[in-house]
């Protein structure tokens, strides 16, 4: 990686940077990944970690074959696919319980006694999701 920056390239191809790293060493390297982006440098990444893609870039294509399968912006790809759903984890007289609620039911307020909200995730894919979706196949 100091070889390829030394030079201050305008384009950069990177293929698995975080393969076989440590999770502070892949932590290092996003962080050198993302410095390098903000001064301009174009990066092109080939990566299986979807984690690293979605943090990463601002857009990913999915190859199968040969052929682009699809071509968006993380966030996109992953709202596209979303269920818009939403699970809701709460307290009610004292036991823990959870709902899972359209996204239109929880625009209107919460629709159900509780006595205290401790979370609510969406059941948004994962990019991993949208990967095997695309391309039929796992990560390996």
């Amino acid at each position: 990686m100091a070889r390829a920056l030394i030079s201050n390239p305008k384009l950069l191809f990177l293929d698995e940077p975080t393969s076989g790293l440590d999770p502070t060493g892949a932590v290092l390297f996003r962080k050198i990944i993302e410095e390098e982006r903000r001064k301009g440098t174009t990066v092109f990444l080939t990566t299986h970690n979807m984690m690293d893609a979605d943090l990463l870039c601002d857009r990913v294509a999915f190859i199968t074959n040969g052929n682009i399968v699809a071509l968006d912006t993380p966030k996109r790809l992953k709202e596209q696919n979303s269920s818009h759903r939403v699970v809701v984890t709460y307290l009610y007289q004292g036991r823990r319980e959870e709902k899972t609620l359209e996204i239109p039911e929880l625009e209107a307020g919460i629709p159900f006694l509780h006595d205290e909200i401790i979370s609510i995730h969406s059941e948004e894919p994962t990019l991993e999701d949208m990967f095997i979706r695309y391309t039929g196949r796992g990560l390996s």
